[in-house]
């Protein structure tokens, strides 16, 4: 039978094959894009040797999208890294902020597809904390992936990052009439068992309909 530390590892390796498969998708549509501009490029080759003229606004255009792509390209395959990358480290001091934002950025696509728009609102200040970086990430884009498929249509899910005293916190907003989805989330094996390996707490206020994860300063003190 396997331990407890077995499960959140393969848990783990479940939520790093979800999102290879998504920044695959994405890097599928940008190739496919390419290859559509790449093949108006034929066009104008036949039609320069033809000797017919060529529209030159066109051939900008072509060329401003070519270079959009070519750039949105990098930047998945940039954020895969940093998130590849993550599961290096058992244990590391992260800039919460710009771990968050990877994962929304790469959950993205997929929140769109269920009506939900992910929008991470800055911290006034910097929060780190010492932690490992890869469970978290899964916490955070397993809550996401969760979330938006139990209440799809929610319109913006909100994120705030706060600095308490020796921990952090993370807040989801917009779930006020969300509830008992929200407690679903929280109480599914998955989510319990990444709390634990992350030795933080969960919680929800109907009041304000805020999910708060609260996560230690330092995961080793």
């Amino acid at each position: 039978m396997s331990s407890a530390p077995d499960r959140t590892e393969q848990r783990q390796l479940r939520y790093f094959g979800k999102v290879t498969a998504s920044v695959s998708h994405e890097l599928k549509n940008v190739l496919a894009i390419l290859n559509e501009q790449a093949g108006l490029l034929q066009d104008f080759a036949v039609m320069a040797e033809r000797g017919q003229p060529l529209d030159a606004e066109r051939i900008r255009r072509l060329s401003a999208t070519m270079l959009g792509q070519i750039g949105r390209g990098d930047a998945i395959v940039k954020r895969m890294n940093r998130f590849a990358h993550s599961a290096d480290q058992d244990r590391a001091t992260v800039d919460l902020g710009a771990l968050a934002t990877m994962v929304v950025e790469m959950f993205g696509r997929t929140a769109a597809t269920r009506g939900v728009t992910v929008e991470l609102k800055a911290a006034g200040i910097a929060v780190s904390l010492s932690t490992h970086p890869f469970a978290l990430e899964t916490l955070l884009g397993s809550l996401l992936d969760r979330l938006t498929a139990a209440v799809p249509g929610i319109g913006t899910l909100g994120i705030q990052l706060h600095s308490l005293a020796a921990a952090a916190q993370i807040r989801m907003s917009g779930l006020a009439e969300q509830a008992g989805a929200v407690t679903g989330v929280l109480e599914s094996e998955d989510v319990r068992a990444l709390l634990t390996a992350l030795r933080a707490s969960a919680g929800f206020s109907r009041e304000s309909g805020e999910l708060f994860i609260t996560l230690p300063g330092d995961i080793d003190a």
